[in-house]
């Protein structure tokens, strides 16, 4: 299938959202070799190498230049921030202002351009990932699992988190929520396929959910930590 960049929105996080995302210091990184997944235009990784941590980032957009990358990732920041009214019904104790959460977007970009390279930045499908068994001590994954679960079936979730779990020791998936957060005022409101994945891999894994600092979606402050 041919990927078009054009259709991708193309945003990024800083090693700040990581942190709060999945309650990491840089002192308990060292040491460690760290897989992002999917990376995006995320600095995160340029942040790890930064402090001497050796870290990879996995993405589909990485078959493209980075001159291609950073045109579509500038459009969409303006498309994002256009109209930042969307932005009224999210909590805001991390950003504090639509301002700062436009900074993180860029901020993001900018780190992730000036690093940018085809060693550290490797593009493959996200179900057969290119690395040895268990070559990482951790792989962090934020925004794609749970969050589109009605256009990524539960098929597609299982196997790329068994192929994660296949090259990383332990595994963390932010958030637990669908786009839609449609299930806020529900007891159980995080993705269906959560609590399934849990139940399937509880045979051969422990699968723990840990509340973060981080609340942007109502409800959503919590990280899937999967580990043997």
């Amino acid at each position: 299938m041919t990927l078009h960049l054009e259709n991708i929105a193309i945003t990024g996080r800083t090693f700040e959202e990581y942190s709060v995302f999945f309650d990491l210091k840089l002192q308990d990184l060292k040491g460690k070799k760290v897989l992002d997944y999917p990376s995006g235009a995320s600095s995160f990784v340029q942040t790890l190498k930064q402090n001497g941590i050796f870290s990879k980032g996995v993405d589909i957009i990485y078959e493209f230049s980075k001159n291609e990358i950073e045109r579509q990732g500038i459009k969409t920041l303006e498309k994002i921030y256009q109209n930042t009214s969307w932005i009224d019904s999210y909590k805001m104790d991390f950003y504090k202002t639509k301002e700062n959460h436009k900074k993180h977007k860029e901020d993001a970009l900018k780190g992730f351009l000036e690093d940018y390279n085809l060693d550290d930045y490797i593009y493959c499908e996200l179900s057969n990932l290119p690395f040895e068994n268990k070559e990482f001590d951790l792989l962090l994954s934020s925004h794609l699992f749970f969050v589109y679960d009605d256009r990524l079936d539960y098929d597609f979730h299982k196997n790329s988190i068994v192929e994660m779990l296949r090259v990383s020791k332990e595994v963390r998936l932010f958030p637990l929520v669908d786009i839609q957060n449609s299930k806020a005022l529900e007891e159980k409101n995080f993705s269906p396929f959560v609590y399934k994945i849990m139940e399937e891999l509880s045979k051969d894994f422990k699968c723990e959910i840990i509340k973060t600092d981080f609340e942007f979606q109502v409800k959503a402050s919590y990280y899937l930590k999967i580990f043997k």
